[in-house]
């Protein structure tokens, strides 16, 4: 018998600071079997440095779903905004001092 996915309603809550979000141009990700880690940093042009904003962590199954959802909601904005150019400019080696 096939089971049918139930949806649920969650209610989140935030802080306003929370709410604000944050500008991340660069997410830096790694991978254990268990665990996938997603590091978003934030680049300044001057001095050329990074800012760990945030570091979230995910099961592989979670981040498949991340990739699903993700990829869905960049086709929708594709069809609605036109194609989305990404910049020819490499990504740069990231390693997180303390």
């Amino acid at each position: 018998m096939e089971q049918e996915a139930k949806s649920q309603q969650i209610q989140m809550q935030a802080d306003e600071m929370t709410l604000q979000g944050k500008y991340s141009n660069l997410v830096k990700i790694t991978h254990t079997s268990e665990e996938f880690w997603l590091d978003f940093i934030a680049i300044l042009p001057e001095p050329r440095v990074g800012k760990l904003l945030s570091r979230v962590i995910v099961s592989p199954a979670h981040a498949k779903r991340i990739l699903r959802v993700l990829h869905e909601n960049i086709r929708k904005y594709e069809e609605t905004f036109g194609g989305i150019k990404e910049s020819a400019e490499p990504s740069p080696k990231v390693e997180i001092v303390h």
